[in-house]
């Protein structure tokens, strides 16, 4: 999943340490249950070395009778993006004559008035469907207010002409109803992280150097830009019902941290060193967090696995997938390599699309 992405983020947009970084997910919620793959496995403590399991293939499924946004086209504004949405019984994709963004520069641009514009300069930015409004921005889905009304994207800027490259960052807030656009924050590199009911989530990073996904996290007034620093923060990719969560985003994860945003506290869960790379994929219905476990002594393997306890896992299939997924109600949505998964409330995972070469950008409606 991550590995693509990833790459790509440390080259272009990095942190000055380790912590979190911020990608496309949402709350959980219960949802009813959707056909599933494989029989449920017992959750067992993680071991220190161990090979992973060999799971059965997923089974296939009928898509939903639902329209998943989905958006194709390189992240990380390597090139143009293109919104759409799949559906029918075979999980068709079919581009949306609404649904394009264009690379220009450091940003992501929409192709339809009002135009609206976004970050296109780290490794993980691409777009998002807004449901509340029924259009595409070209901002992550967490940089979204959850009302769909507002969102807020990272500017990098030269703070002197003669600067060689960005070393400053602003912080606007858009309402794609009119596409206002406002500044909030001007100064030392930032990224957004998230976009929540109190206020806008942002980490400090450095450009062009360093590994990782952001250190420390303020909260920014929306309408004032006055910060509030987060005691202990961290850059979370996923929050959910004030639980804050990431795998870091260093060249090799080895498991979570899981931030309390009330208390400050931190607690590592899945820490496994000694078996490979630990890539955070997401939260289940429940608000357990997803993981894919990568072993590159031979034979190579990659499982995903659901934490309901720092130590504990249970497998759910031998598979790797390309972004942090989605939750709706009816489960978490799951781009992988060879098509679209959704894992449903009961923690089954089917397959339920061949579509590639994209990102879930939005819940199935």
């Amino acid at each position: 999943m991550k590995a693509l992405a990833l790459l790509a983020a440390v080259v272009v947009l990095c942190s000055c340490g380790s912590a979190g970084k911020s990608r496309s997910g949402s709350n959980a919620s219960q949802a009813s249950a959707a056909r599933t793959a494989s029989a449920p496995r017992l959750g067992s403590p993680v071991p220190s070395v161990s090979p992973l399991p060999r799971l059965p293939p997923v089974a296939l499924a009928p898509f939903p009778s639902c329209q998943l946004p989905y958006i194709k086209g390189p992240a990380g504004g390597a090139g143009n993006l293109a919104g759409g949405f799949v559906e029918g019984s075979q999980g068709t994709w079919t581009a949306d004559s609404r649904g394009g963004i264009t690379k220009s520069g450091n940003f992501y641009v929409t192709d339809v008035a009002p135009t609206l514009r976004g970050s296109a300069f780290s490794g993980w930015d691409v777009g998002s469907y807004d449901l509340a409004l029924k259009r595409w921005l070209p901002v992550r889905r967490s940089q979204v207010r959850g009302d769909g009304l507002a969102y807020a994207y990272a500017e990098p800027y030269k703070a002197n002409a003669s600067d060689q490259v960005e070393n400053s960052t602003r912080i606007h807030v858009v309402s794609p109803a009119d596409g206002s656009d406002h500044v909030i924050y001007s100064g030392p590199p930032r990224a957004v992280v998230d976009y929540e009911s109190d206020g806008i989530y942002i980490t400090a990073v450095h450009y062009y150097a360093g590994e990782g996904y952001g250190v420390g996290l303020w909260r920014l007034d929306p309408g004032t830009g006055a910060a509030t620093e987060i005691p202990n923060g961290v850059a979370f990719q996923v929050l959910n019902n004030g639980i804050g969560w990431t795998d870091g985003g260093t060249i090799m994860t080895h498991g979570l941290s899981r931030f309390d945003l009330s208390s400050g506290s931190q607690q590592q869960w899945g820490v496994d060193a000694d078996s490979g790379w630990a890539a955070f994929v997401g939260l289940d219905s429940k608000g357990s967090p997803l993981v894919d476990l990568h072993i590159f002594t031979a034979p190579t393997s990659t499982t995903l696995f659901v934490y309901t306890a720092p130590q504990t896992r249970t497998a759910i299939a031998s598979l790797a997938f390309e972004q942090v997924g989605i939750t709706d109600r009816r489960g978490t949505w799951l781009a992988g390599a060879d098509g679209i998964y959704v894992l449903d409330p009961n923690d089954k995972l089917v397959k339920v699309s061949n579509e590639t070469s994209g990102s879930v950008a939005g819940g199935c409606n």
